[in-house]
């Protein structure tokens, strides 16, 4: 499912919060990668908490590391 994105949803968002989510991400204000697509930062794989993600319930997504791998489609 494609998640919006807008205001509502960026607000809710857990990536800041996410293992993998590092100071290059944190320093573009990046986010809503579920949305917006993968970061133009190169992060390494260190756990990931899109499960725990009040959007990635809401849009019933079923995959993760939407920061390196793409937006959900």
């Amino acid at each position: 499912m494609t998640v919006e994105d807008n205001e509502a949803n960026a607000s809710r968002c857990l990536c800041p919060g996410c293992p993998t989510y590092d100071e290059c991400m944190r320093g573009k204000d990046q986010h809503l990668y579920c949305s917006r697509g993968q970061t133009e930062c190169a992060p390494k794989a260190h756990g990931c908490i899109c499960g725990e993600c009040p959007v990635w319930d809401q849009y019933q997504l079923a995959s993760y590391y939407f920061c390196l791998e793409g937006a959900a489609t």
